[in-house]
């Protein structure tokens, strides 16, 4: 470590001349560096700044000294496993012990890493480049700045200075960047946030010298300048962007020194406002299909913004309103315990922190509800002791809708209430987003009565030498449907996709008592005879699902529906193929199959990954028929509250024209539906739009005319709803 640096002549100071020359020694508060500059008295200059950084005003975005008191009491009080993880964190990197495991860390790890010399920052361990990916972030120095605040321990400060001072001197940035591991560019921008909160901890360390503060503001004009000019129009579409402009508006933002600080911030915020035009969809979607990307995008975005209004900075309105759009889809899109679903490259993550941001940043009390009650540990201290008041001001409201298409991404949520108890569940008929996406065309989550019963299986991995990454990808990895055992989307590696399907057929219907969603896509257009999948999903509220899939083809295939439950014991009976989960102290799922002949039910093995790096056993249950021209296959979907066992009945009903002829199953069905406790009701699904006076069909005597039609049989007045 350096000595202090008034004992250093000018010849032995790293760059000090460059730095002055990269300085606006007009600054307010800057003058006496520029007299000693003046003079050529480097050490004296170095000194004098290393004094200015120690005691000028806390940039506007940055933890104010006034909140180093408040935020250790508010965090101890109520984010006590978050302020746990913190100091277990910053304890470990003391001992140079490397486990990346915040939650929104992108690919965490499970197996400590320990150097016990040198750190290499390049180190690879079982070929996952996304270890030195994390390593280089340096998430974890945030972790040993707030330790250093929360403990007054100085061995956090000096750990954080060694560490930055070894990165800078042995990483300097390369002639091609692009294919290093330590200075990708968007390492460079997540180190531009990391780096400058984690440092506006320590500025009055004794261990933070001059001439490590020298390298340190160098290092980070470099990052800067690499960031301005590294930029392209991929990035403009791709999450890296935005990750890499929030790092540029933090660096500039903290440093507003910087004679280019005003340059970088405007080319910043330009950037944001190009990006949230091309990424955010009108439906408040991220387009790469990969919840886990939308909150790190959203994050970024607030955290952003938060630079923009601590700064006096006036934000690009239609940015700000996308961004209020997309905080308003990542609520209205999650499960109802404040979980993201794992579609895509996901993990299963609680977006409460995010959405609390959110409403923070936009005053809003419905997204205060989806917040909570503790706006979090990361907000604490992202938005201080004003923060805190005004989020217990900010009263929550509840969102005005509860079922929600999103027509432009392709989900469509449908949910029976607000509270953890309410049943959820998300079809998916999207494209594919870019490298992130997955091949779930029609897939199904499913959530009810405080518990996940129908899930996709996440991510795992990003490794090529992984085969569960590319398995992971799969259609047969997802609750959706396949034909003849050819994927209609082709994963041909981590990144790369063969055949590509298309969403096709979507339609949406929300009412009082029911809603209706129904999709396809094209993916099996391409066999010698194409099949034309359909999933139509009638939401009986606030009961349960009638899932029916539909293929029309000429010749004969083979049909599959997956359907992918959590870990836990599953039950199937091979008589009736009724498939039920047994958890003991919590909800349960049946999936109740309608009488088909030739369909046959079959339990899996399968796996799940709720976090990157951690895989669990879990089951599939399979169903498979054969068939030709029009096949379906119908089940009814009912969650069973913890400690319940009364199963409903789904039977099928004949189906005739109004002239007495019986319809076939090919053209229409119908299916009674006794759930406990409720009147009998019968659905009728046709297969084809009525078109004619022949197609006015009558169930259980009663005459109808309509493509999805609910009948309530027992009811009083008109029997027959039309659905669609």
């Amino acid at each position: 470590m350096s000595g202090d640096s008034g004992a250093l002549e000018a010849d032995h100071l790293p760059s000090m001349e460059t730095l002055l020359t990269l300085l606006n020694l007009d600054y307010p508060g800057l003058e006496k560096v520029k007299e000693a500059a003046r003079y050529e008295r480097y050490s004296e200059a170095l000194a004098e700044l290393r004094a200015y950084f120690i005691n000028r005003p806390v940039p506007g975005g940055f933890p104010a000294h006034a909140d180093r008191t408040v935020i250790p009491a508010y965090v101890r009080e109520h984010c006590p496993e978050e302020l746990g993880l913190v100091l277990r964190t910053a304890d470990e990197v003391l001992k140079q012990t490397f486990l990346f495991r915040f939650p929104w860390d992108m690919e965490r790890t499970r197996i400590p890493v320990v150097f016990t010399e040198k750190i290499d920052w390049n180190h690879v361990p079982s070929g996952d480049v996304e270890w030195p990916y994390m390593l280089n972030r340096h998430r974890y120095w945030i972790a040993l700045g707030q330790a250093s605040v929360l403990t007054g321990g100085e061995c956090y400060a000096e750990r954080l200075c060694r560490q930055i001072e070894d990165w800078i001197d042995r990483n300097p940035l390369p002639g091609d960047p692009a294919g290093s591991l330590n200075w990708r560019s968007i390492e460079a921008g997540l180190r531009g946030t990391n780096w400058t909160k984690a440092v506006s901890y320590i500025l009055d360390s004794p261990f933070l010298t001059g001439e490590l503060l020298c390298k340190f503001l160098l290092s980070l004009h470099t990052h800067a300048a690499y960031l301005a000019a590294s930029f392209n129009g991929w990035k403009n579409i791709s999450n890296w962007g935005v990750l890499e402009s929030c790092g540029l508006l933090h660096i500039a933002r903290f440093l507003p020194e910087f004679r280019q600080s005003g340059e970088w911030t405007a080319l910043a915020l330009a950037r944001m406002n190009a990006t949230a035009s091309l990424q955010i969809l009108p439906d408040g979607m991220h387009w790469e299909q990969s919840p886990t990307y939308h909150h790190e995008v959203l994050h970024c975005y607030l955290e952003m913004l938060h630079l923009c209004h601590s700064g006096g900075l006036r934000a690009d309105e239609a940015a700000t309103d996308a961004v209020h759009r997309m905080a308003r889809a990542s609520l209205d899109a999650s499960r109802p315990d404040r979980r993201q679903t794992m579609t895509g490259d996901s993990d299963s993550l609680d977006i409460s922190t995010v959405i609390a941001a959110a409403a923070l940043i936009f005053k809003d009390p419905v997204l205060r509800f989806g917040g909570g009650d503790c706006p979090g540990y990361d907000n604490a201290w992202l938005f201080g002791a004003a923060g805190l008041r005004q989020y217990e001001r900010l009263g929550p409201e509840l969102p005005p809708l509860l079922s929600r298409p999103f027509p432009y991404s392709g989900n469509y949520c449908m949910r029976s209430g607000w509270d953890e108890q309410a049943l959820f569940l998300l079809l998916r008929c999207a494209p594919l987003g870019g490298g992130h996406g997955h091949a779930d065309s029609l897939h199904i989550d499913l959530y009810a009565y405080g518990k996940e019963l129908l899930t996709d299986l996440g991510r795992y991995s990003y490794s090529n030498e992984e085969p569960l990454r590319t398995k992971l990808k799969r259609p047969s990895a997802h609750n959706t449907t396949v034909v003849d055992e050819t994927d209609f989307t082709e994963i041909l590696d981590t990144w790369e996709f063969g055949h590509i399907a298309f969403p096709a057929g979507v339609r949406w219907i929300s009412q009082p008592d029911f809603d209706y969603a129904e999709a396809s896509h094209d993916g099996y257009r391409r066999l010698e005879d194409p099949v034309y999948p359909r999933r139509r999903i009638l939401f009986l509220k606030p009961h349960c699902w009638l899932l029916i899939d539909t293929f029309d083809c000429s010749g004969e295939h083979r049909f599959r529906q997956y359907f992918h439950f959590p870990p836990g014991q599953v039950s199937l009976s091979r008589d009736t193929g009724v498939c039920l989960t047994r958890n003991a102290d919590s909800a349960n799922l049946c999936v109740i199959p309608a009488a088909n002949p030739g369909l046959a039910a079959t339990m899996e093995e399968s796996s799940v990954s709720y976090e990157y790096n951690r895989i669990e056993a879990a089951s599939c249950a399979v169903y498979e028929i054969a068939g030709s021209g029009t096949v379906s296959i119908t089940q009814l979907l009912y969650p069973l509250p913890a400690g319940s066992a009364a199963l409903p009945l789904l039977e099928n009903v004949p189906v005739y024209r109004y002239t007495g002829e019986l319809v076939t199953a090919a053209q229409a069905e119908a299916f009674r539906i006794l759930l406990p406790g409720q009147p009998e009701m019968i659905v009728l699904i046709c297969h084809r739009p009525p078109s004619l006076h022949a197609d006015s069909l009558v169930v259980e005597g009663i005459q109808v005319f309509g493509e999805v039609v609910v009948i309530e049989p027992g009811k009083p007045g008109s029997q027959a709803r039309v659905i669609k």
